[in-house]
């Protein structure tokens, strides 16, 4: 017996399937990743274009059957962030936002953090004239909610300072793995900026950035 439900989502991912047909990712803040196939998309109907659309933030109507792949209905869209795909770096880094959420977020995972933590990211994304530092601090933020990253000021293993991390733990010179990266500074402001303005001042270089996907590649 089919269920039908209401959610607002964010989409991640869409990608054709058969003939006017198209199977979308939505992230959602109360069920986690969603996958719905939408049916009868044409130029006519240029509402499930939009709906179907990636990044685009809406209200989906959508029927639950025997699988993980649901029936859409309807939607209402809210955000279509049109602005982000004006300029490259912000379209660029809303993409990552996307695939970063793509290969850690699960079904029936809820998570409403971080879908705040995401629509505020993409909303403030064309303030930035380098948005490097919105993209790392997204990355650590991601880290730290679920549960891969945990920052100190001082070793695991003493009181020392900390100045390298490996795989979730901080560590001081001697404590260091070979295989540990180096600290800056800035990463702990990265991972626990409350405000805007804080990434708004950062300059970050490439190496930087490097260390951070390099830490998220890593997360397990």
């Amino acid at each position: 017996m089919l269920s039908n439900e209401v959610h607002e989502g964010l989409v991640l991912k869409s990608i054709d399937y058969k003939d006017q047909q198209k199977i979308i990712t939505l992230f959602t803040p109360t069920r986690g990743m969603i996958s719905l196939i939408v049916k009868g998309i044409s130029r006519k109907k240029a509402h499930l274009l939009t709906l179907t659309s990636p990044l685009t933030q809406a209200e989906y109507h959508f029927a639950i059957g025997r699988t993980d792949l649901y029936t859409f209905q309807d939607g209402t869209p809210i955000n279509t962030h049109l602005n982000l795909r004006s300029n490259l770096d912000h379209l660029q880094t809303a993409t990552r936002f996307a695939e970063a959420l793509l290969t850690t977020q699960f079904p029936g995972k809820p998570a409403p953090a971080l879908y705040q933590l995401l629509l505020t990211y993409l909303k403030v994304l064309p303030n930035f004239t380098d948005p490097t530092a919105l993209k790392g601090s997204f990355l650590l933020k991601l880290l730290k909610h679920d549960g891969h990253l945990a920052l100190n000021q001082h070793c695991s293993h003493c009181d020392s300072p900390s100045t390298h991390y490996a795989m979730g733990e901080c560590f001081c010179k001697s404590h260091s793995p070979s295989y540990a990266i180096s600290l800056a500074p800035e990463l702990f402001i990265l991972t626990e900026a409350r405000a805007i303005a804080e990434l708004q001042a950062l300059k970050m270089n490439p190496e930087l950035m490097d260390r951070i996907e390099k830490m998220f590649k890593e997360r397990n």
